[in-house]
């Protein structure tokens, strides 16, 4: 089962019960009073655990449902080297006679970075059962210490959907400046460890790192004191962090970190921090991607690993093949496309593919990753049944070469058709700088069409995506080009997820001719003399007053086009080229 990956804070898992042994003992609240002095820990370069001098200020009530806030002032060598209370300590924890008086959780902006706020200890190793529902009151001017979320390998214009997916949230987006240590030289987690909750680990990562607070002997971890994403119940990796420095800032400082191989999960993601277990596996979505530039018979494979939260699935995806293909050509600007997408699913009897091709004059990548937003959308998103995702495959070819094709005219080889024939249509293509070519494709006219002129409209398969230019008319007595609006779009809902899938998967490519048009149905003899629709639509058991009609057309599913109510009638025809343009023509019916 597929599930979420997150980023960082303290960590703490399982249902940890009111009679749990808790592996600290805890210093009373009650107890505290300004002046009081003692010790907290963190990693402020490296993975060495230092110590820093905390001194209580003062309590800061909160309403009765959530415990009163510790303000502290720290200080100490530690302090001093960090640049005061920085991103990244959340979850430090302080000790007064070597009891767990609680973690760093919240500090002063653009002011005195030694002046912070802690969250108390009995909350955090209660996160399963106690879980504040109030806001949390602060003096003005405090806030939650900002996760850090390190991305590495994924920079420039691939970093936006990351930067828009985590914009509500309350992390610092640091490109570039995180790395990937395969092995460390202690991956054990201990009370003001660093560690790392990544949300993608492989090639490409999107981590977040703070301070373990507690650590108990069943290998249950709680840190950062104060949510991360707040999503509650989460799956995310966790793994050891190495702080590489701790860059002061006017704002908050902030630790630059690289993240170790994983060596347990979150679970949990509250108010209080966030909870996790060491040696348990989070569940994870494989990511291939293969990028090949087809200029330089250059062929690279970046393969990573993804959380599958709704909200941010897809945004990781996107970055990192936005990343791939700009890594692999090295270049932003135009060219052709040709992309196989395969969605893989525990709870889908075969994998969703999906072919097709593209051309963008400045920018191929953002063209060609369309249906792949498309596809996780519609896996992720859908509202009729939960897709378990298991692998998703994204492979691309990509060439300078602008394989285009426009449409200058499409003529039948007849203007007259009976109803039950077919007529075959002369579609004239200019591919880009070279001479016209011709496909020919055969329409067939159903048996039940009423008589009279009927209009045939041709365009490519790439009219959804692509500025649509003027349709050009091929009328009987001219032959004459002249503008003419055509309508079109694709059905929005699907009864079931099958139709939903299949239509995904068997869309109109961009690189296809289609002819279409909408045939005027002689609906009279389907209904019998007194008001009813005839009962071989339907079976021997019932008829279907007219009234009822239109409301059942909502559930057969017919679309709507205008005013008129019939299917369109559609022929497809695949080409090597993306297809511009569009035309048409009248035939009369007999």
């Amino acid at each position: 089962m597929v599930r979420k990956c997150c980023v960082l804070a303290g960590i703490f898992l399982c249902l940890y019960s009111a009679m749990a042994i808790r592996a600290a003992e805890v210093y009373p609240l009650e107890a505290v009073y300004p002046g009081l002095r003692g010790i907290g820990k963190t990693v402020v370069q490296g993975t060495l655990i230092e110590e820093f001098d905390v001194e209580v200020i003062s309590i800061i009530p909160q309403p009765a449902s959530i415990p009163d806030l510790i303000m502290v002032r720290v200080s100490g060598d530690t302090i001093d080297r960090s640049g005061g209370i920085a991103s990244g300590m959340s979850g430090s924890p302080v000790y007064v006679d070597g009891k767990l008086l609680g973690a760093i959780s919240y500090a002063y902006e653009y002011s005195d970075h030694r002046v912070g706020l802690l969250t108390p200890a009995v909350p955090m190793l209660e996160l399963m059962e106690i879980i504040p529902t109030l806001d949390i009151e602060l003096p003005n001017g405090f806030r939650e210490i900002a996760t850090p979320l390190a991305v590495s390998g994924i920079g420039g214009r691939a970093l936006a959907p990351l930067t828009k997916a985590f914009a509500p949230y309350n992390v610092q987006v640091i490109p570039d400046v995180s790395g990937i240590i395969q092995q460390m030289d202690s991956a054990r987690l201990e009370p003001g460890s660093a560690f790392a909750v990544q949300l993608l680990r492989g090639d490409f990562q999107v981590a977040a790192f703070g301070t373990i607070t507690e650590v108990d002997e069943n290998g249950r971890f709680v840190g950062f004191g104060h949510s991360f994403l707040h999503k509650g119940n989460v799956n995310y990796f966790a793994a050891p962090a190495v702080i590489h420095y701790t860059m002061p800032n006017l704002e908050v400082p902030y630790k630059i970190a690289s993240a170790g191989s994983s060596v347990g999960a979150i679970y949990q993601d509250r108010a209080a921090g966030v909870a996790g277990l060491l040696d348990a596996k989070a569940s994870y979505i494989p990511i291939n991607i293969s990028v090949t530039d087809l200029e330089h018979q250059r062929q690279d494979t970046y393969r990573v690993e993804s959380i599958a939260d709704r909200s941010l699935l897809t945004a990781l995806v996107i970055s990192s093949a936005y990343q791939g293909i700009d890594s692999s050509l090295d270049r932003i600007g135009p060219g052709t496309a040709y992309i196989r997408l395969e969605f893989h699913a525990h709870n889908l009897p075969q994998p969703i593919i999906r072919e097709n091709m593209f051309y963008s004059d400045s920018d191929i990548a953002v063209w060609s990753l369309s249906d792949l937003s498309e596809g996780l959308e519609v896996l992720m998103g859908n509202n009729l049944q939960p897709i378990d995702l298991k692998e998703v495959s994204v492979s691309i070819d990509v060439e300078n070469s602008r394989r285009t094709a426009e449409i200058e005219k499409a003529i039948p080889r007849k203007f007259q058709v009976e109803a039950g024939g077919s007529v075959e249509v002369e579609v004239r293509i200019r591919p880009f700088h070279n001479v016209v070519e011709t496909r020919v494709l055969r329409i067939d006219i159903p048996e039940d069409t009423l008589p009279g002129l009927m209009t045939v409209s041709v365009r490519g398969g790439s009219s959804g995506y692509y500025y649509a230019k003027p349709t050009v008319h091929t009328t009987w007595e001219s032959l004459q080009e002249q503008d003419v609006d055509v309508m079109w779009r694709e059905p929005t809902q699907a009864e079931s997820l099958d139709l939903l899938l299949n239509g995904y998967m068997n869309r109109e490519r961009n690189n296809e001719i289609v002819a279409e048009f909408y045939p005027y149905i002689d609906l009279s003899s389907e209904f019998n003399g007194d008001g009813y629709y005839d009962s071989t639509e339907f079976g021997d058991e019932e008829t279907v007053p007219i009234s009822e009609v239109v409301m059942l057309e909502k559930d057969f599913g017919i679309p709507q086009w205008e005013s008129n109510n019939n299917e369109p009638v559609r022929v497809r025809l695949t080409t090597q080229y993306v297809i511009e343009g569009s035309a048409s023509f009248d035939i009369e019916v007999l």
